[in-house]
């Protein structure tokens, strides 16, 4: 046992006769005894592993345990991960043993949606009648899908950002339920309440702290805060009335006292609430006008730094939308605010005193030298400085922040893909300590043994000493580089006097052809001095003197030079003080007009740029860039990925870094007009089709190596497919796209590795892989977000399907919308033989019957709720997809036809829109001019869509009338003005509907569709 890593050998012994204390338990336990002694021994600690199994084997029937050990291959090293890693976890287990059979369910063992949780937990309560059960019955289940999430955490399959989002997404089913219980309290005795006009009004609870980011820990406080709608009074109860302000006082009481009342059960969650205005001395609950008031009167800077992880957790959803945009106006202000880094400095300078004093300045990962804390305040400090300006920074989610921050050259690409590694680290390190005892603990043992078992826990392999002097070695490393980049970030700067270039005068910008020539002479002056906080060196003073007159004539060439020269300077700024790139370009005149030509074109590609410096020099060689790749030679760029010596995180990193090098000549191709939006969108979706194929390969080798490949009871290997739908389906990807697919294997079979799980199980997880694969922000971005809602099935059966399961679910279940997406399905990869059954299956789900005319109306009505409910328009925002004579009129008037005629004509049987348009007008079932002209009118419209995402409207394809998108995209798109735009665009809106309406016999005119629960975006 010593041999083996057991540090109390002897006791290990006694553990060991007491998981079978008779010969018959030690003839049973037999045939699972070598291979639960290796994973025992592979375990963080594994005489707490040993120790905890012996506990739970007492609670249990022996017999039936120890035959589960043995039959199924993932119980032994879950069991040996969760019990030497978590004294939490394993008493959770040991008080509800059956939660293991529970987690070795394929269905249970997956990421978990907020839709999800909610129904598991609707289904938990539903027997309960009384509070006391009902409060019980939720603590169940808080700790049942703590024991989930951990397990996936520990075995390595969920990383960092999806652990801490369901740890943060199960607090808000428990405080949604807690607050439903205390409402129907409050609300009995003492009726509802009214505001003045004596409507009801209601509270909503505000997550902040790593709950509002989405970024919970194991055993984090949730930190909230209450916003009730207006004053008022109740209308009368049991008890009386009430004025609003102390009924929702009672309630919010009621709520925390629900949360952290703990029973053998244990308890839901502890709360803090210091962070309400006047913390401890504040009342617990405020009225919008209430924080209104205090946030204008009495804020202080670090009240409105807390409110940049403020989220709306549960409750009333009119009140939550109001109480965000009054956080959003009061942290975000226009401008930069001088203030706001000495107040953080000064912030950070106490927090290090109180740690200093404690003796953990080296040790505590949170709050120490190079912790969590200073990363937090780099990024929540620009976002501050900038985030007024700039919408897209205003993101809760520090790795999101990171990333977004990176994306838009307000950190350089070294330091952003730094403080993103470095944060994964500690986060994950503040983890490992947490999820021992649950207890609220951040800082590391001084004792060796103790610090290797957290190494262990942490992954480092090798015995505790061992792992305890890498794991020093590496984490020393990591908070250095943190604090460094702190400690530059946040210095004193005493500037010495430089010789400043002459800025030209606005008049003379104007000429230049700068439509906002104070804004492009700050520019200038940016580019010229640097950005606060991160000026240039005065040895650059002659570069850029030299750059300059350069830089004016390219952009006086350029189509539109105020878009270029906000873009020009964002790159410069993300560049940093580098006197390479600058030096680069005052020196190549040809260089410097390609690169301008390309900020001219947008955000995106100025981010693409930002992402990958290097493809610079690319721009002074543009016939490389404009040569078209076919998708054999994407699919050559991404076999890079693959390069020998390299490990799962450098691949991962490596395949977005090429997709993004090959998106840049596609994008660019299409800004300079060399290719048309069908061409630009076919090279997406070739890229798209090559990125799937490689990160397919990368979600299936680690999958092999555990479990081996799936085969069927003949012992031949069961494939799989992908299939596409929406814009990957139809060849029309744009940038920004996600990627709607889903995976169906052949048969049902199992692995042949060691750890031996069914096929279905297998390429579930190969697909759970895939879309993190694809989709998780790492240093180097994202490939492409993967969206697996589309699926055939239910939410909790996993995601892949067999070719039976495909076709049951869609003949027995399916709705009529999901028949209307599958008009796009399309093979994408995969083996082919699997792929002729697929292909011929789906083609008999969506053409085996004609859809009768009048079923028009059921799609009509869905396309009026999605107008509603995802279009949004007002008379200042239009919305290029959803809205009135947007792209899904379109898109839906060509499917509603295809399934009317698909049956008897296979001409009409595409899967572009465009196509499916023209086989509809040669099969007679749309006139010859009408086609024509959709087919027209669909690619403007799209060529907007695309413009509002190359330029970065947030959100896209939502086009705000009052800000400056308009006139961008009318200058994209060579329109004189941006009135002639909108004139053009409305004319073509009323054209679409206009052509949809006739189309769909103007069944969709109808109002509000009666008798269809849910919505939309639910069903979506």
């Amino acid at each position: 046992m010593r041999q083996l890593g057991f540090a109390d050998p002897d006791g290990a012994a006694r553990n060991l006769e007491g998981l079978t204390p008779t010969p018959r338990d030690a003839e049973l336990l037999a045939p699972a005894f070598p291979r639960l002694l290796t994973e025992l021994a592979a375990a963080p600690d594994p005489d707490m592993a040993l120790n905890n199994l012996e506990r739970y084997a007492g609670v249990v029937d022996r017999s039936v345990f120890f035959r589960t050990l043995a039959d199924h291959p993932g119980a032994t090293p879950l069991l040996a991960r969760v019990l030497g890693s978590s004294q939490m976890l394993a008493d959770a287990l040991r008080r509800r043993p059956s939660s293991l059979a529970w987690l070795l369910e394929p269905a249970t063992m997956r990421l978990w949606f907020v839709e999800d949780l909610a129904a598991d937990l609707a289904q938990t309560l539903g027997p309960f009648e009384t509070r006391e059960a009902r409060m019980n019955a939720l603590r169940r289940f808080k700790y049942r899908h703590l024991l989930r999430i951990g397990a996936r955490d520990l075995l390595g399959d969920a990383d960092l950002a999806r652990a801490t989002e369901e740890l943060s997404h199960l607090a808000d089913a428990c405080i949604a339920q807690a607050l439903a219980e205390a409402a129907a309290t409050v609300r009995e005795a003492y009726g509802a309440p009214l505001g003045a006009a004596g409507s009801e009004t209601g509270v909503a609870v505000v997550a902040m702290g790593k709950l509002g980011g989405d970024e919970l820990n194991y055993s984090s406080d949730v930190d909230l805060m209450f916003v009730y709608g207006e004053d008022g009074q109740t209308d009368g109860g049991r008890v009386g009335r009430l004025a609003s302000g102390e009924y929702f006082a009672r309630v919010c009481r009621e709520l925390v006292s629900l949360l952290e009342e703990s029973t053998d059960e244990g308890y839901a969650f502890r709360v803090d609430l210091r962070l309400r205005p006047e913390g401890r001395m504040g009342p617990i609950v405020l009225s919008l006008d209430g924080y209104r008031a205090y946030y204008r009167e009495r804020a202080e800077l670090w009240e409105r730094q807390a409110l940049i992880k403020s989220r709306i957790a549960a409750g009333d959803a009119t009140v939550g939308a109001r109480f965000r945009d009054l956080a959003r106006e009061t942290v975000y202000r226009p401008g930069v605010d001088a203030r706001v880094v000495p107040a953080i400095r000064a912030m950070k300078s106490q927090i290090d005193s109180a740690v200093r004093a404690k003796g953990g300045e080296a040790t505590n990962v949170k709050l120490g030298r190079g912790g969590i804390r200073e990363i937090e305040f780099i990024v929540q400090a620009l976002q501050l400085l900038y985030g007024g300006d700039d919408p897209w920074l205003r993101q809760a989610n520090t790795l999101k922040a990171v990333f977004r921050l990176t994306e838009r050259g307000y950190l350089a690409p070294e330091l952003g893909r730094l403080l993103s590694q470095a944060y994964v680290h500690l986060r994950t390190v503040e983890h490992r300590l947490q999820i021992l005892h649950e207890l609220q603990t951040h800082t590391l043992p001084k004792d060796a043994q103790e610090l290797g078992r957290v190494a262990r826990r942490v992954g480092v392999q090798g015995p505790p000493a061992r792992a305890a002097r890498e794991f020093q070695a590496r984490h020393r490393a990591v908070t250095t580089a943190v604090h460094r980049a702190f400690r530059e970030f946040f210095a004193d700067r005493e500037l010495a006097p430089r010789r400043k270039v002459r800025l030209a005068s606005l008049t003379a910008l104007r000429a230049t052809g700068f439509k906002d020539p104070e804004r492009a002479r700050h520019n200038l002056q940016l580019i010229l001095e640097g950005r606060p906080l991160v000026p240039y060196a005065a040895h650059l003073d002659a570069t850029l003197a030299r750059l300059y007159p350069l830089l004016l004539d390219a952009l006086w060439k350029s189509p539109d030079p105020d878009e270029a020269l906000n873009q020009f300077e964002r790159l410069l700024a993300a560049a940093g003080p580098r006197a390479g790139i600058v030096e680069l370009l005052s020196n190549d005149p040809d260089l410097l007009l390609g690169l301008v030509k390309v900020c001219a074109g947008g955000d995106l590609l100025t981010e693409l740029l930002i992402g990958e410096p290097e493809l610079l020099a690319s721009l002074a060689n543009p016939e490389r860039l404009l040569a078209r790749k076919s998708k054999p030679a994407m699919r050559q760029a991404l076999a890079a990925v693959f390069a020998s010596e390299t490990t799962a995180i450098e691949r991962r990193d490596r395949l977005r870094r090429v997709k993004q090098a090959e998106e840049l000549a596609v994008v660019w191709r299409y800004v300079l007009g060399v290719t048309t939006i069908d061409a630009y969108s076919r090279e997406m979706t070739a890229l798209a089709e090559a990125t799937l194929a490689a990160g397919w390969l990368l979600a299936l080798e680690s999958l092999v190596q555990r479990y081996g490949v799936p085969r069927d009871a003949s012992g031949r290997l069961i494939p799989a497919v992908i299939v596409g739908l929406g814009k990957l389906g139809g060849r029309e990807l744009v940038t920004g796209s996600d990627l709607d697919l889903f995976v169906i294997f052949g048969e049902d079979g199992a692995t042949d590795g060691a750890d031996r799980i069914d096929a279905h199980w297998f390429y579930s997880l190969a697909a759970e892989r895939l879309a993190s694969v694809l989709g998780d922000i790492t240093s180097a971005g994202v490939a492409f977000p993967v969206d697996l809602r589309l699926r055939p099935g239910s939410k909790g059966s996993g995601f892949a399907s067999s070719v039976g399961a495909l076709e049951r679910y869609y003949l027995k279940h399916g709705d009529l919308w999901e028949r209307q997406t599958l008009t796009r399905a399309r093979l994408i990869l995969g083996d082919r033989v699997l792929g002729r059954r697929v292909r011929a299956a789906l083609s008999r789900l969506v053409y085996g019957d004609a859809l009768p005319r009048a079923s028009l109306k059921e799609i009509a009505e869905v396309r009026t709720r999605m107008e509603r409910e995802l279009g949004r328009e007002t008379r200042g925002r239009l919305h290029v997809k959803y809205g009135r004579g947007g792209l899904v009129d379109v898109e839906f008037l060509a499917q509603a036809l295809q399934l009317v005629h698909g049956h008897d004509k296979p001409d009409v049987r595409r899967f572009t829109t465009t196509a499916a348009l023209e086989g509809l007008a040669r099969a007679g079932a749309l006139d010859h001019a009408a086609a024509s002209g959709l087919v027209e009118r669909y690619r403007l419209l799209r060529r907007i869509s695309a413009a509002l995402r190359l330029l970065g409207a947030r959100p896209s394809d939502t086009l705000e009338l009052a800000g400056p998108m308009p006139a961008r995209v009318a200058a994209a798109l060579g329109y004189e003005s941006r009135q002639t735009f909108l004139d053009a665009y409305r004319e073509n809106a009323n054209a679409v509907r206009d052509a949809y309406e006739q189309g769909m016999e103007s069944r969709s005119t109808t109002g509000p569709v009666n008798g269809q629960p849910g919505s939309w975006s639910t069903a979506r």
